[in-house]
């Protein structure tokens, strides 16, 4: 880990690093539908966060600074790549035929994930933010810069195009009553 000028290092980095990296990395993956760019825009995020931190800035809030930039550069990257068609296509063949207990769950989560992968980008992020890293809606509001009112619609639609996709079993499943 780079150290900020001035030659004292920055604990919150160690705090994030053992406690929200896992887990961001995990959203972004969701979000992106790869693995290795999800790594690479948080890593990304831990940089530049170094960077603001070596020329004097102040980050107030770490892991929040770091997930909105991940989160943008993630953003960013998908759009010069437009590789969505190929991330659904790689998580489809993915697709287990297996009829064991394992092979369910497994047909399960990529099922989910081809379902994500479906989504418009902001309604995925809004979605991850929500589920997977089980942020209340001021806090993706604030993230994505939009107001809360949105989130809630976002989720809706983004929870109806959900149910849709994964069947009936997916209706009233979740977070009730949190947006």
């Amino acid at each position: 880990m780079a150290v900020p000028e001035g030659g004292s290092r920055d604990e919150r980095f160690e705090d994030f690093f053992v406690f929200e990296y896992p887990r961001l990395v995990g959203a972004l993956r969701l979000v992106t539908g790869d693995a290795d760019r999800a790594t690479d825009a948080v890593d990304e995020a831990c940089a530049r966060a170094c960077e603001q931190l070596a020329r004097g800035r102040t980050i107030d809030v770490l892991g929040a600074w770091i997930r909105v930039v991940a989160f943008n550069v993630a953003r960013d990257k998908h759009r010069r790549r437009r590789s969505e068609r190929l991330s659904r296509d790689r998580v489809a063949s993915r697709r287990s035929d297996d009829t064991g207990e394992l092979g369910t769950m497994v047909a399960m989560a990529v099922d989910v994930q081809t379902a994500l992968a479906r989504l418009p980008r902001q309604q995925r992020e809004v979605v991850v933010s929500f589920y997977f890293l089980d942020h209340p809606v001021e806090t993706i509001a604030v993230d994505l810069e939009i107001p809360t009112g949105t989130v809630k619609s976002i989720l809706h639609r983004a929870r109806a195009a959900l149910a849709e996709s994964l069947g009936d079993g997916a209706r009233g499943a979740g977070k009730v009553g949190h947006a």
